[in-house]
């Protein structure tokens, strides 16, 4: 069950993660998703998951790998569990980016 891989998830305490402090203390913003998150079954998760990787590569979301002299189509690699974003933090990034863009443009 998704609740027990929540109870027993394991934060290594010198990494930063976007969505616990430590343990079963989750970060605000993702009390919703947690929510909703733990009602599923791990089965119906994994599903999800092969859906949406079908959906990837009927889509073109992919890339080429080429090795052997062979070009190796793989799906884009994605997580089905979001990274959200608090505007504070989307704040300091969009900040960055247009710091970046700018720079970018005054070369030639």
């Amino acid at each position: 069950m998704i609740e027990d891989f929540i109870k027993n998830y394991f934060n290594h305490p010198k990494t930063y993660d976007e969505m616990f402090l430590n343990g079963d203390n989750y970060r605000n913003h993702y009390a919703n998703f947690i929510s909703n998150f733990s009602k599923e079954s791990l089965e119906n998760l994994n599903k999800k998951e092969e859906l949406a990787k079908k959906l990837f590569m009927s889509q073109g979301i992919t890339f080429t790998v080429y090795d052997s002299g062979e070009g190796i189509e793989k799906i884009f690699p994605f997580d089905i569990i979001p990274r959200i974003i608090t505007s504070i933090e989307w704040s300091f990034i969009e900040k960055g980016i247009k710091q970046r863009l700018k720079a970018l443009n005054l070369f030639p």
